[in-house]
């Protein structure tokens, strides 16, 4: 029997999984890779990305914040060719970034979310339905105090992926989106990936329920303004296969576009798994593990992003979109799970898909027959 066989035989208690949440109206449609030792074995999909659009190989699924990572590559790539260090200081690159403890802020509190920097602006709804520029939203981050001194604590922070981006782009001299294209989308042959998609490309992209500023022209992967918005933090689109492929690029055996020790960096906890922090707005800080845009699952896993079985060590990113990316490095796993249904609708059931996804692939791919 072939390995795809094989996989799919016992992750099909995964799909059925997903099917029963199509069915019962939690998400509209969803999607799952998987990759065994740097190989693809699998890979699954059902329901509607959008009204009219099949959940399929040619939908492109907005991955919200797992750009993030994609943006954290890119800078990456200009550190390994010394256009930038980890303990570039913002100021020195954006000058207007100064005061208030900013002088301080270097580009790995950016990439560990721990700068000081709010995670976003508190109007962005309304900055979204304005359909606002990018540049004019990210310009807020200059003018909000930091919440901490920075290296203290973990703050998540679309403002500090942003911010990111901004320093890599003004370094490089060149728009964001042409570098990322350049320096990971190509290298990677990430051909069904983008940022922002071409606007013939707009009816081939799911469509996210509960999105921010939903049912406006602004709405967050919604709206031809959102997905020209090119947000570093949050406005890559990519197909699932594009996804798998992209997890590839970091996972042991994978194909590499990064040298490993950058990889190594990357994917590694750079915090200690000692600064207290929550992407969740949750009332209780809790110590956590980060890489460089890399979430890691340190000794424990407070936000439940992994699922209860993939091991310390393990690192990936969630999209509030209802997507995740996963490496178990100790098993050899690397899973690409995507949906269609936004954090905000019901934080707690988005967090039990995933970890149902995660939990049953790891399961069924370490289970001795």
């Amino acid at each position: 029997m072939t390995h795809q066989a094989c996989a799919g035989d016992r992750l099909l208690p995964v799909t059925e999984r997903l099917t029963r949440f199509i069915r019962a109206g939690e998400i509209d449609g969803a999607g799952l890779a998987v990759a065994v030792g740097g190989e693809p074995v699998f890979e699954w999909y059902g329901g509607q990305a959008a009204p009219g659009l099949p959940a399929g190989p040619a939908v492109l699924w907005p991955l919200a914040s797992i750009s993030k990572v994609y943006t954290a590559a890119a800078v990456m790539a200009l550190v390994e060719r010394g256009e930038l260090t980890l303990g570039t200081r913002v100021c020195t690159v954006l000058p207007r970034f100064r005061g208030g403890g900013r002088d301080d802020v270097t580009l790995w509190h950016l990439l560990t979310h721990t700068s000081g920097l709010i995670y976003e602006s508190p109007r962005m709804e309304e900055l979204l339905r304005r359909q606002t520029p990018l540049d004019e939203i990210v310009d807020e981050a200059y003018e909000h105090p930091l919440q901490f001194l920075p290296g203290t604590r973990i703050g998540y922070s679309d403002y500090g992926i942003a911010l990111a981006a901004r320093v890599a782009a003004t370094v490089a001299g060149r728009p964001f989106p042409e570098l990322l294209r350049d320096l990971v989308l190509a290298p990677g042959d990430l051909r069904e990936t983008f940022l922002p998609p071409p606007p013939d490309h707009y009816p081939r992209v799911a469509r996210v329920r509960g999105a921010p500023a939903e049912g406006s022209a602004g709405a967050m992967y919604n709206s031809p303004y959102a997905l020209a918005l090119a947000h570093p933090a949050f406005g890559v689109v990519a197909t699932l296969r594009d996804l798998l492929r992209f997890g590839l690029l970091f996972a042991p055996s994978g194909p590499r576009i990064l040298s490993e020790a950058t990889v190594r960096a990357m994917t590694t906890d750079q915090t200690g798994g000692r600064l207290l922090g929550t992407v969740l707005d949750r009332d209780e800080e809790a110590p956590m593990s980060w890489g460089l845009g890399f979430m890691v699952r340190g000794a424990t896993d407070p936000e439940g992003f992994f699922g209860d079985l993939f091991p310390p060590g393990s690192f990936g990113h969630a999209g509030a979109s209802g997507c995740m990316l996963a490496v178990s490095p100790a098993d050899g796993v690397t899973v690409a799970y995507v949906s269609n249904r936004h954090l905000n609708s019901d934080q707690d059931r988005f967090l039990h898909r995933n970890a149902v996804v995660l939990n049953g692939v790891l399961a069924a791919l370490t289970h001795r027959a």
